[in-house]
């Protein structure tokens, strides 16, 4: 038996005002977020022992942000547009997405597709703080993109509460700061339809764009590229499981940044090679930008970020990781990702266990497949270098023999497809160290692509 000796304290809500200098804040001449009282330092989310009231405050912060943005994307040549399409925004539950003015002139389109708890047209309020609020927001990545002639399409995965008290979507944590403590969210009254979430968003607005972007009405025929984040892809990777035959002649390349589908989302054969052949996923990893990560997860190859947020991947490895795949993917579209060389017989190893497996060993028996083993010294049976390039003019014939495959041609849809599955059969590694890459098979060379 429990009894209350103290009644619960019912406070009333805190307001905030939706001024950063009142709210103690000011945007120095570096376009980061700064404390007026200490300008070395950025936004300091634990002001208050009362958990209510710094979610509050948080919110006010981000309001500030939202309405510094919005003429920004208006100088970029970006126009907000509602759907479902014929929506008031001043009385209609509706989602806005971000659409350039020129894009039924563009050749190119960026389709911007963010997680699903950030507002429209942001990566990460953490990097605001420094290196600065275009940075965090999505301003340096079109800027960098308009430069290479993009157009842009930019979904909105986050804002997807619909608030009657507010009069607008939001995003969960922005309406349950704005609304009360703990709201009931109303499925029907509290969504926007054709919108209820981040895989009906897409559908939704794919749709709704599709007969501009690869309709036979289209001006100019464009070359569709995705910028995808989180759950953003995932919703991007069912959707094009199933209507991928539409969309094919015109998209060109993927990067998926930590997102959450995986191989089991990929029933498509043609999307399983488009995957394999044109897209990349960046994870949070330690090593350096752009190194190759062993990783069965995404069916496409995987690549670290140096990062260990995942909202800091796109903002940091954009401009000179990503973009220039990009570029590559434009000028070889058939050679984007790399041949590589394949120890299958390490590979095969993976089952017996990492921890105890040291290593393959060199033999002068050139029948011996561990003479692949991948040593910058390596020789051939007659004590020459052995000279890879040549083995990969040979157009990889071995494959399919018993022991070691030596050859892996990314861009054979059927090599790549037997790879993906022999990769799929193995146990994936904890940890991943220089090492492992090697026992990987994939060759030094081939690290940082």
């Amino acid at each position: 038996m429990f009894r209350r000796i103290k009644p619960i304290e019912h406070r009333e809500e805190v307001d905030f005002p939706i001024d950063l200098r009142k709210l103690g804040y000011f945007i120095n001449s570096q376009d980061q977020l700064r404390q007026i009282e200490k300008p070395s330092e950025g936004f300091d989310y634990h002001v208050h022992r009362v958990e209510r009231v710094n979610e509050r405050r948080r919110e006010a912060v981000d309001e500030c942000i939202r309405r510094i943005l919005e003429p920004r994307f208006v100088e970029e040549g970006l126009t907000k547009q509602y759907l479902p399409q014929g929506s008031d925004p001043a009385t209609d539950p509706c989602v806005p997405i971000l659409v350039s003015n020129d894009l039924d002139d563009v050749e190119k389109v960026l389709v911007i597709i963010g997680n699903t708890y950030d507002d429209l047209g942001v990566w990460s309020v953490r990097e605001m703080e420094g290196p600065g609020i275009n940075h965090g927001s999505m301003i340096s990545t079109i800027r960098s993109a308009k430069k290479e002639k993009f157009g842009f399409l930019i979904l909105n995965c986050g804002q997807n509460v619909y608030s009657p008290e507010i009069g607008r979507v939001v995003t969960y944590r922005t309406w349950k700061a704005a609304t009360k403590a703990s709201p009931h969210l109303d499925e029907v009254k509290n969504r926007v339809v054709g919108h209820e979430n981040v895989q009906k968003h897409i559908e939704s607005v794919l749709d709704e764009y599709k007969g501009r972007l690869v309709g036979k009405d289209v001006k100019k025929k464009k070359k569709i590229y995705f910028l995808t984040y989180g759950w953003g892809c995932w919703g991007l990777v069912k959707y094009m499981n199933v209507n991928f035959a539409e969309w094919k002649p015109s998209v060109e390349a993927l990067i998926a940044a930590e997102s959450t589908h995986t191989a089991a989302d990929v029933t498509s054969s043609d999307l399983c090679h488009f995957l394999t052949t044109r897209a990349r996923a960046y994870i949070v990893h330690s090593d350096p930008p752009g190194t190759f990560i062993p990783d069965r997860r995404f069916v496409c190859q995987t690549f670290s970020t140096a990062q260990i947020f995942s909202e800091t991947i796109i903002p940091n490895s954009w401009r000179d990781v990503m973009l220039p795949w990009f570029k590559r993917v434009e000028e070889d579209p058939e050679g984007c990702n790399p041949v590589m060389l394949v120890d299958w017989e390490s590979v095969e190893r993976l089952k017996e266990g990492w921890g105890g497996y040291t290593g393959s060993k060199k033999h002068k028996d050139e029948d011996n497949p561990d003479k692949w083993a991948f040593d910058d010294d390596e020789e051939d049976g007659n004590g020459e270098d052995y000279d890879h390039e040549a083995k990969l003019k040979e157009g990889g014939e071995a494959f399919g023999q018993e022991g070691l495959e030596e050859m892996v041609d990314l861009r054979d849809a059927e090599q790549a497809d037997r790879a993906n599955r022999a990769l799929q059969e193995n146990e994936r590694p904890i940890t991943v160290i220089s090492d492992g890459l090697k026992e990987m098979g994939v060759v030094s060379g081939a690290l940082r692509i």
